[in-house]
């Protein structure tokens, strides 16, 4: 089994990761400030009204309410998975940044083989299934 960070060139026609997915991220930021601002309400979560239990997204606007505020231990609590994606999101933005202006050539990628792979997956849905039981236990108490 083999994962691994690697540095290496891109490939021809690859996604320019290091272009789009800062992008991405400062979009949705921009996208989420004016949301706030505007004071504009979600709709009801369907998943919650007809369950009971929060949905894998339940959560997600509270934190980033608080991520606005920069309550950061209480963001990290109303949702993990919302708060370590924009960590990992605001992580992925500098190093961008700093690629970018040093004209590097390599880029950082995630490489495994295919066990590695398969153990990257089910590590997934492991994290995802903490994550719920997390929100299931958090959010409805």
């Amino acid at each position: 089994m083999r994962i691994a960070f690697v540095r290496r060139p891109a490939f021809p026609g690859e996604l320019n990761h290091e272009f789009v997915w800062p992008a991405v991220f400062l979009g949705g930021a921009l996208f989420a400030w004016v949301w706030f601002q505007t004071g504009w309400t979600l709709p009801p979560c369907l998943f919650h009204e007809y369950t009971g239990l929060p949905c894998l997204g339940c959560g997600g606007t509270r934190c980033a309410r608080q991520l606005v505020h920069l309550n950061f231990f209480e963001a990290l609590k109303f949702h993990p998975g919302f708060f370590c994606l924009v960590l990992t999101g605001a992580l992925w933005t500098v190093y961008s940044a700093v690629f970018w202006l040093r004209r590097d050539t390599l880029r950082w990628r995630l490489s495994a083989d295919e066990r590695g792979e398969k153990v990257l997956r089910r590590c997934f849905i492991g994290v995802l299934v903490v994550h719920w039981a997390w929100q299931c236990y958090y959010l409805t108490r």
